[in-house]
C-alpha cells in the first residue's frame, strides 16, 4: 500500500531532478568593460553583477579568479577580497615571488539571490609598512575577468507552474532558457504563422530582455503512437497516464518550457479534457506535464508548456498580443482568459519605452534612483533612456538638464564632477567649496547632436578625494567624503522631427528602424521562400522586439521572395532562391551569378585599420562592382537598399547563406551579445559570432520620414551634402552682391542726373 503511493510522488519529483544543469561563464559575461580589470592605489574595487533566474537554485558555484600582482607589493598587508553580496567568502594574499596566480573561491549557496547579484574584488595594497603613497605607480594589480570563471549548477525550484513564473523561465539571468520550442499542428494555418507565431516569439523574447533567444518551430501528429512493450503493460490507466504527458517532444529537447499555439480544435490531440473545456476564448494557461517512466526507464520526460490558444484564428492571435504585453507579477495564477484589450495598435505600443521630444522627463520616471557615492575614490553613475530612432532637430538646438545634487563638507584637491553623452566630455565641475554645497536645477545646456536616435547614456563621473594633511606620512581617511545626485533631476528635450538616413544597419541593430517606428507603424515583412526558413524568420523577429523593447505587431512573416509588397521588407534566402528577385538596379546582387563592390582603397582601408587594431568600422563609401560566378562559402551576408517598388520610401534587407540550414546558423550567431551591436554600414558579412568578415557602405543614402516633415527632409538632406550648403551660400553672396552692384550704379546714376 504504501508503494503505491510513493510511485506518484517520486513522479511528481522528476521534473526538478531533470532540470539540473551545469554552466560555466566567462566573467566578462556580467562585465562590459575590458578583458583586464586595473585595480590602482592603495584600495581599489570593482562590482560585476551577477543576475540569477528567480526559478533557478544553486547547487553549487565555483568561482576561478586569473590575478597578476605588482612585485613592489609586500607580504601579508596586500591582499584581494572577494565578496558576494557584501559577505566575503574569500582573500588571496599577494605574494611578490609569486606575481601570478590562479585561485579558486567557492561561493556559498545561502549568499544567491534572485535577480542581480554583486560579486566585488576590492584590493589593499601596500609597498612598505608606514609611509604610503597611496598615488604610487608601484601600486597596482590585474585581474584577467575574460579567463577568470564561474562555473555554477543550477536546478529548477518552481513547484507550481503559474503564467507569473514566465519571466522566471525566460530571464536574462542564470538559468533562463536561450532557446524554446513553438509547437503546432502539422498544418499551420496562414494567420498563425504570419502573424501569431512572430507574436509569441517576440513575447518570450522581451521577457529575456536582452538576452538571445533562439526560437524553434515544431508540429506534432493528429495522434500519438505508443511506444513498444509488453502487452499487458498498456492498460487504460497506463494509456490515461500517457495521454497526460508532452508525448510530442521531441528527444533532444532540454529546456524545460515549450508552447503549444493554435485552435482549441489544432491542439485537441495534445490537450486534456479538462483543459479543452475551459477554452471558451482568447486563452493562456500555464501548466506542468508529468514524465512517464516504465520500471526506471523515462519514456516521456517531465515538461512546463505554455498554452496559447482560443475557439477560432483571430481569439489566439488576441491571446498572443496578451501575452507581449502583460505583466507576469500579477499573475499568480495558472491561467486567463482574455476577454478585452485597449491601446493595442502598433505605433502606440512602440512608443511604451521612448522619450517623447518635447517634453521634460525627471530621472525618476525612466527608474532611476538617487544614488550616493561614500569614501574616497572614482565612482560613476550612468543614467541611460532612449529616444525615438528618427529622432532629427536642427543644428543649433539643444537639451537642457536641470540636475539636483550635492556633495558634504570636507573635500579635498582633485575633487570633481566631469558629465559625458555618449562618452563626450560635456562638463565637468570642481567639488571645492570646503563646507560642501548643494544645487537645485544645475542647469546644462547641451547641444543635442549630442545625443542620437535609440539608447542615450549620461555619465556622472565623481572624484572624491580627502584634504591634504600637510604633515608627511599623515593622511586623512576619506570616509567623511559623500556626493549624492537625486533622481529629481530633470532633463528636457527639445522638439524634434522624425527623419532617419537610411540604410544604416547599425540603426537596425540598436532600435529596430524601419521596422520600429516612432509617429506610426507600417506593416513590415519578413519573407521566406519556405518553411525551412520559419525558424530563422522567428528568431529575428523576436530580437527585432528586443532591439525595440516592444512587440512589434507589424511585423509579419510571409511566404515567397516577392517584394512588390509595400512597407521595409527582410527577404531571406540562398542564392539559388534571390535568383529570382530583379537586383539589376542595386549595388550588391546576391543570386547564382554575383555582384559585389570592390575597391584597391577598400583594402588598404582594411590593412590599415586591422594593423591600429581599429574596431570602430568607420563609414566607407564604395564604387564600382565586380561579377562572378561564386557560391557564400561559410559566411552570410546581409545587405540593405532603398525599397526598389514601394511607393513610400522604404528599406529593403536581403539575408543570405548558401543552404537553409547555414543561414540559420549564422543568424544564431549575429543575434549573439558578441556581433549584434557591430552591425553597422549597408553591408555585413559574418561567418561566426566573434566579429564580422567584411563591413561596408556600398549604397546611395535616403532619407526616411513622415510625409508631412519636407522642410525636415531639406535639412536633413543639406546636412549630409554640406557641399550644396557651401554652394547655395556662394550663389547667394554672388546674388546678392549683383543686387548691391546694380543699385549703386542706379543710385549713381541718378545723382548725376541730379547734377
Amino acid at each position: 500500500m504504501i508503494k503505491k503511493y510513493l510511485i506518484p510522488l517520486w513522479l511528481l519529483c522528476m521534473p526538478f531532478a531533470l532540470a539540473a544543469q551545469t554552466n560555466s561563464y566567462r566573467l566578462t559575461d556580467f562585465y562590459g568593460g575590458e578583458g583586464t580589470v586595473r585595480l590602482q592605489g592603495k584600495s581599489a574595487s570593482v562590482d560585476i553583477p551577477i543576475p540569477l533566474s528567480s526559478v533557478a537554485e544553486v547547487d553549487s558555484a565555483l568561482l576561478t579568479l586569473e590575478v597578476v600582482s605588482s612585485q613592489a607589493l609586500i607580504r601579508k598587508r596586500s591582499q584581494l577580497y572577494v565578496r558576494f553580496n557584501n559577505a566575503t567568502i574569500g582573500q588571496i594574499a599577494f605574494d611578490p615571488d609569486r606575481p601570478s596566480l590562479v585561485s579558486e573561491v567557492t561561493i556559498p549557496n545561502a549568499l544567491w539571490r534572485a535577480g542581480f547579484n554583486s560579486l566585488t574584488l576590492a584590493v589593499s595594497q601596500h609597498y612598505a609598512e608606514q609611509c604610503v603613497d597611496g598615488n604610487a605607480p608601484e601600486l597596482w594589480s590585474e585581474i584577467n575577468v575574460y579567463n577568470s570563471t564561474l562555473k555554477i549548477a543550477t536546478s529548477i525550484n518552481e513547484k507550481r507552474f503559474t503564467l507569473d513564473a514566465l519571466s522566471g523561465f525566460f530571464n536574462p539571468g542564470i538559468g533562463g532558457q536561450r532557446n524554446v520550442h513553438l509547437y503546432t499542428a502539422r498544418e499551420v494555418n496562414p494567420l498563425l504563422k504570419q502573424k501569431t507565431l512572430p507574436i509569441v516569439a517576440q513575447a518570450l523574447a522581451l521577457r529575456n530582455q536582452y538576452q538571445p533567444l533562439i526560437i524553434q518551430h515544431e508540429s506534432f501528429d493528429d495522434g500519438y503512437v505508443l511506444p513498444q512493450t509488453e502487452d499487458d503493460f498498456w492498460n487504460e490507466q497506463n494509456i490515461a497516464q500517457y495521454e497526460r504527458t508532452a508525448w510530442y517532444l521531441e528527444p533532444e529537447q532540454e529546456q524545460p518550457v515549450h508552447v503549444l499555439v493554435g485552435t482549441v480544435e489544432a491542439l485537441s490531440p495534445v490537450l486534456s479534457d479538462e483543459v479543452i473545456n475551459d477554452i471558451d476564448g482568447a486563452f493562456l494557461k500555464a501548466q506542468r506535464t508529468p514524465a512517464f517512466v516504465k520500471g526506471k526507464k523515462i519514456i516521456v520526460p517531465a515538461s512546463y508548456r505554455l498554452i496559447v490558444s482560443g475557439t477560432t484564428q483571430n481569439e489566439v492571435l488576441e491571446a498572443a498580443k496578451a501575452l507581449a504585453v502583460m505583466d507576469d507579477a500579477i499573475n499568480p495564477i495558472s491561467q486567463v482568459k482574455v476577454l478585452s484589450q485597449s491601446q493595442m495598435q502598433p505605433d502606440a505600443l512602440q512608443r511604451n519605452r521612448i522619450l517623447n521630444p518635447d517634453n521634460h522627463y525627471a530621472f525618476e520616471d525612466f527608474g532611476v534612483p538617487t544614488t550616493q557615492f561614500r569614501d574616497e575614490g572614482d565612482f560613476n553613475k550612468r543614467v541611460s533612456f532612449r529616444l525615438p530612432a528618427d529622432f532629427y532637430v536642427p543644428e543649433n538646438a539643444s537639451v537642457s538638464l536641470l540636475l539636483d545634487f550635492g556633495y558634504g563638507a570636507g573635500f579635498g584637491p582633485g575633487s570633481v564632477m566631469n558629465v559625458k553623452v555618449n562618452d563626450e566630455l560635456v562638463h565637468g565641475l570642481a567639488l571645492n567649496n570646503i563646507n560642501g554645497q548643494s544645487y537645485r536645477d544645475y542647469q546644462l545646456r547641451i547641444p543635442a547632436r549630442f545625443f542620437k536616435g535609440g539608447v542615450n547614456n549620461l555619465d556622472f563621473a565623481v572624484t572624491l578625494r580627502p584634504p591634504l594633511a600637510g604633515v608627511a606620512c599623515d593622511d586623512v581617511p576619506g570616509s567623511h567624503l559623500v556626493f549624492q545626485l537625486d533622481n529629481s533631476s530633470v532633463i528636457e528635450l527639445p522638439s524634434a522631427g522624425h527623419v532617419a538616413v537610411q540604410p544604416n544597419l547599425a540603426m537596425l541593430s540598436e532600435t529596430a528602424y524601419p521596422f520600429a517606428r516612432f509617429k506610426s507603424a507600417p506593416v513590415s515583412s519578413i519573407a521566406i521562400p519556405s518553411d525551412d526558413y520559419l525558424n530563422t524568420a522567428l528568431t529575428l523577429s523576436a530580437k527585432f522586439a528586443q532591439a525595440a523593447q516592444a512587440p512589434l505587431l507589424n511585423v509579419e512573416i510571409v511566404s515567397g521572395s516577392d517584394i512588390s509588397a509595400e512597407g521595409s521588407v527582410l527577404v531571406l534566402g540562398t542564392p539559388d532562391t534571390l535568383s529570382s528577385i530583379e537586383q539589376e538596379e542595386f549595388s550588391t546582387a546576391i543570386k547564382a551569378t554575383k555582384r559585389w563592390s570592390y575597391r584597391l582603397q577598400n583594402n588598404l582601408y582594411n590593412q590599415i585599420r586591422n594593423m591600429t587594431d581599429d574596431k570602430s568600422f568607420k563609414e566607407m563609401r564604395i564604387d564600382g562592382n565586380t561579377v562572378q560566378e561564386s557560391d557564400l562559402g561559410e559566411q552570410a551576408i546581409l545587405t540593405a537598399q532603398a525599397h526598389p517598388v514601394s511607393s513610400d520610401t522604404d528599406t529593403l534587407f536581403i539575408m543570405a547563406a548558401q543552404t537553409p540550414e547555414l543561414l540559420q546558423a549564422r543568424v544564431e550567431d549575429l543575434v549573439s551579445l558578441s556581433l549584434w551591436g557591430q552591425m553597422a554600414g549597408d553591408f555585413f558579412a559574418w561567418k561566426d559570432a566573434l566579429s564580422p568578415s567584411l563591413i561596408m557602405q556600398v549604397s546611395e543614402k535616403y532619407e526616411v520620414g513622415e510625409a508631412d516633415d519636407n522642410w525636415l527632409h531639406l535639412r536633413l538632406w543639406l546636412s549630409n551634402n554640406p557641399w550644396y550648403w557651401l554652394i547655395g551660400f556662394i550663389i547667394l553672396v554672388f546674388i546678392v552682391s549683383m543686387v548691391i552692384y546694380l543699385l549703386l550704379k542706379r543710385r549713381n546714376e541718378q545723382v548725376q542726373d541730379s547734377w
